[in-house]
């Protein structure tokens, strides 16, 4: 009933997302990267391999990637790695630190985010960066 009326706005709808999802995984990167030492630390308190690694990637990931989303380029393939991003945070926070909750604890409260952010990112993945992005513009 409302496809009608709204038709005309999917790609402004498009847009919306990958900005908001690009600002919120922009805020996640940039507390890493100015606290890598210490996300470094809770990495290795994990017991992974490459802690070091694994921090600076995520870091520059959630950063660069949040920027590229924004301006929508390579945006399906940037939303791709995101959703990974959001996947391995998942499985570490239930795996490792063994939360076992769907809602969130006093602990921790950014589970149904996590959540969220994966779903947005997957969802971005599969439509698209919309008619409002570089790769559009460049027919990518």
């Amino acid at each position: 009933m409302l496809d009608n009326q709204f038709a005309s706005f999917a790609g402004t709808g498009e847009l919306i997302l990958r900005i908001t999802l690009g600002l919120e995984f922009l805020l996640h990167g940039w507390r890493k990267l100015k606290g890598v030492g210490g996300f470094t630390t809770f990495l290795r308190q994990l017991g992974g391999h490459g802690p070091m690694f694994f921090a600076w990637m995520f870091a520059l990931l959630e950063c660069a990637g949040a920027a590229l989303l924004m301006v929508g380029l390579e945006a399906r393939l940037v939303a791709f790695l995101l959703a990974v991003d959001r996947l391995v945070s998942i499985a570490v926070h239930r795996l490792r630190v063994g939360e076992r909750s769907f809602a969130s604890t006093p602990q921790d409260q950014r589970w149904e985010l996590r959540f969220v952010l994966l779903g947005a990112a997957v969802a971005m993945t599969l439509i698209g960066p919309g008619r409002w992005s570089i790769d559009a513009a460049f027919g990518l």
